[in-house]
């Protein structure tokens, strides 16, 4: 093991990663309508209770691909809330942040749960529409009234890498119901979920298109494991601009190539280094309070001198696997 002390680049060692089937995770299907129920349906059908079902029409309609392998998504939660919480303590008194002077929960994205259940993909589902129209129809002499409801879905696909978009598809399904003085239609809960159902299975031929051509250009595409740690744990990791997790973080794969890493805490100073990565690689971060009396920041840049180049930010401390 040998130590480099380095200011820009990281050199790292890549790993070759193949997938077959793609294994994918299920994250969420949220509601983006950003409206309440809709009065001309009764108000009965909320847009949010009826994203919260798109989860499990979204896994019903993935589960016949044969080039797809879905993980339980109770585990990927699970896996979720566990980095949360990593040292299983009260949540309530243990691994927080301080947010403009209120305690709030560190809160490490998906990409280390995936990562820890070896997924490809991590789908995310919208709600995006959920409308009304109405269309009047001159029919013999009289007019008739009929009204259309539509459900819009999109569906994102994240790479469980670097939590880049590969993939994005819609779909949509409408329904039209007369409307006359003798009789007035209210759509019920299991009319707007056979939509819904509708929509998701014309959206999911197009994802899977996607996937399957996304699987095939990642094939031989290189990964090194990279490990961040500061000393300021926890705290929030970025790299190319994604949330990847809190500190200490072990072995996230990370494409073998240029990236920007980032580390940030309340109290501290923003670190962001563009680094190089070629191998397995552990990475200390220095962090510098914003709290430091001017003794206290002398004495401290006194001791980093011989890390450092040239600047008077904290160098990162980088440990490479060499064969």
């Amino acid at each position: 093991m040998k130590k480099v002390i380095i200011w820009l680049a990281v050199a790292m060692m890549g790993a070759t990663v193949n997938a077959a089937p793609m294994r994918v995770a299920i994250l969420d299907f949220e509601d983006d309508t950003g409206m309440g129920s809709d009065a001309k349906l009764g108000g009965l059908i909320s847009p949010e209770s009826l994203a919260g079902k798109g989860v499990y029409f979204l896994q019903k309609d993935l589960l016949g691909d044969e080039n797809i392998a879905l993980i339980d998504r109770r585990d990927f939660i699970q896996q979720i809330e566990a980095l949360q919480y990593r040292d299983g303590a009260d949540p309530d008194k243990h691994n927080f942040l301080r947010d403009q002077s209120r305690d709030t929960p560190t809160k490490p994205s998906f990409i280390q749960a995936a990562q820890a259940l070896r997924a490809d993909v991590v789908l995310r589902g919208a709600l995006v529409s959920f409308s009304t129209g109405k269309q009047m129809v001159n029919q013999g002499g009289y007019q008739a009234d009929f009204s259309k409801v539509t459900v819009r879905v999109m569906i994102q696909a994240l790479d469980a890498v670097d939590g880049g978009v590969v993939a994005v598809a819609d779909g949509s399904a409408s329904d039209k119901f007369r409307q006359t003085e003798a009789m007035s239609t209210i759509l019920g809960e299991d009319d707007v979920l056979n939509l819904l159902d509708l929509a998701i299975r014309k959206a999911v031929p197009e994802l899977e298109t996607a996937l399957a051509k996304r699987l095939e250009q990642q094939k031989g595409r290189p990964t090194v494991k990279l490990s961040i740690s500061t000393d300021a744990d926890p705290a929030l990791i970025e790299i190319d601009g994604i949330l990847v997790g809190s500190s200490p973080i072990e072995g996230l794969d990370v494409y073998k190539g240029d990236h920007v890493l980032a580390v940030g805490k309340p109290g501290y100073q923003d670190v962001t280094k563009r680094i190089l990565l070629e191998q397995d690689t552990k990475i200390t971060v220095p962090m510098l309070s914003t709290q430091l009396n001017a003794e206290q920041l002398n004495d401290i840049l006194q001791k980093m001198r011989l890390n450092v180049y040239s600047g008077i930010e904290p160098a990162l401390v980088v440990e490479t696997q060499s064969e």
